[in-house]
């Protein structure tokens, strides 16, 4: 019950993980398109430190992306715990990157629109109605609610339109990526523990 809790509380604000296993260094080149990364990415069945496991997905379609973690409560991706959907709008391409292996990357910006959770059991559905968790007393099992601008917990989500910068490295039809931060700078490196895939 705490575990499910707890996961509630912290943001996944990644596109997705980050890391730094591969260290970059940024060029001056600067440039506006997205067709290096329109379409679908998945990963593999990834089991994190919790012995959860997650598939993970980006749809990017011009200038919106949809990012979804499904969640599972066994190490082989087949029974639904709960469900992440972050939807972002306006991305924008920036600043070439070059890493210490040789490949490329850029920096990439996006608007932040919403943070969906579902719960897509009856014993978390009860846990948060419990909890009033974000502040809602109505959660209904594999129903999506929107935790944009909420304070869950410890942890207050960014605002609709929260500018978000991240980073990514492009190897052939895979892409690995850093995390989103709304404070600061852009990330530094990029996780190479989950591999997005293009479809």
């Amino acid at each position: 019950m705490k575990k499910l809790i707890y996961v509630l509380m912290i943001s996944l604000l990644s596109l997705t993980i980050f890391s730094c296993a591969k260290k970059s260094d940024t060029s001056s080149t600067s440039t506006t398109t997205t067709t290096e990364v329109e379409g679908t990415w998945i990963t593999s069945c990834t089991v994190d430190s919790d012995n959860d496991s997650h598939l993970y997905k980006i749809v990017v379609t011009g200038t919106d992306v949809v990012e979804t973690d499904e969640v599972h409560s066994d190490t082989t991706c087949s029974t639904d715990a709960w469900k992440w959907e972050y939807t972002y709008s306006s991305l924008t391409i920036e600043d070439e990157v070059t890493f210490t292996d040789g490949t490329k990357g850029h920096k990439f910006s996006v608007d932040i629109q919403s943070y969906k959770y579902t719960q897509q059991t009856s014993v978390g559905v009860s846990t948060l109605n419990l909890t009033s968790a974000c502040g809602y007393n109505d959660w209904v099992i594999n129903t999506a609610k929107d935790v944009i601008g909420l304070t869950c917990g410890s942890t207050t989500y960014p605002a609709k339109n929260t500018t978000g910068r991240g980073l990514y490295n492009l190897v052939g039809n895979n892409v690995f990526l850093g995390g989103l931060v709304t404070t600061g700078s852009y990330p530094t490196g990029v996780s190479t523990t989950i591999t997005y895939v293009k479809q």
